[in-house]
């Protein structure tokens, strides 16, 4: 009876380390490196409640007559709230994003609907007839529209010389409550006040 008591005390303790591997919530920090070191800013990928990284790129200015043309470049992270598969990229699929279509995957993708699109872009950046309002003491631009797919949040702030600009799809407990409370952690973060 003891052996079998000790059997299964060591069982337990063995169990917890076998399970599913743990979903990636938020962006690896040696992806959240590499994208900074070619955007020549500093950025923040907050985690967010209930949500993982889908995936994660950077688009570069177009190029016109084999000359780039200035203009920023932007991150791209996108959440989503089912994260799945590893969607297979070929080497040539990945030729044809960075010389075509100037876009370079970090991160990702994976199989998911998208619930949250933040963009950083390297200048400053501002939304067409937005509203403002204040977040942990900054100003915020703010709006929301309507289409066939759904009702979109969107939120858009200047830090330094960069600007985060976060779309929010509105629908299974996604709210504009939780866009603002997404964009309050970001702004702490940005501030270097933490996740508090």
């Amino acid at each position: 009876m003891r052996r079998l008591w000790l059997f299964s005390l060591k069982l337990l303790l063995f169990l917890p380390g076998c399970g599913e591997p743990e979903v990636e919530v938020t962006l690896p920090k040696e992806v959240e490196k590499r994208m900074e070191e070619q955007l020549h800013v500093d950025i923040v990928v907050p985690p967010a409640e209930k949500l993982a990284v889908k995936y994660a790129e950077i688009r570069y200015p177009p190029i016109v007559n084999q000359q780039q043309i200035a203009g920023p470049s932007v991150a791209v992270i996108v959440y989503t709230d089912e994260k799945g598969e590893l969607l297979p990229l070929t080497d040539e699929q990945r030729a044809v994003m960075r010389n075509r279509q100037q876009r370079e995957l970090f991160y990702g993708e994976y199989a998911g609907r998208p619930v949250i699109i933040m963009e950083i872009h390297t200048m400053k950046n501002f939304l067409a007839d937005a509203k403002s309002q204040l977040i942990e003491g900054m100003a915020v631009e703010y709006g929301q529209k309507e289409t066939d797919s759904g009702t979109y949040a969107f939120y858009s702030f200047n830090y330094d010389d960069t600007a985060y600009t976060t779309t929010f799809l509105l629908q299974n407990g996604m709210t504009t409550e939780a866009a603002v409370d997404f964009n309050r952690k970001l702004i702490r973060l940005l501030k270097g006040q933490g996740e508090s």
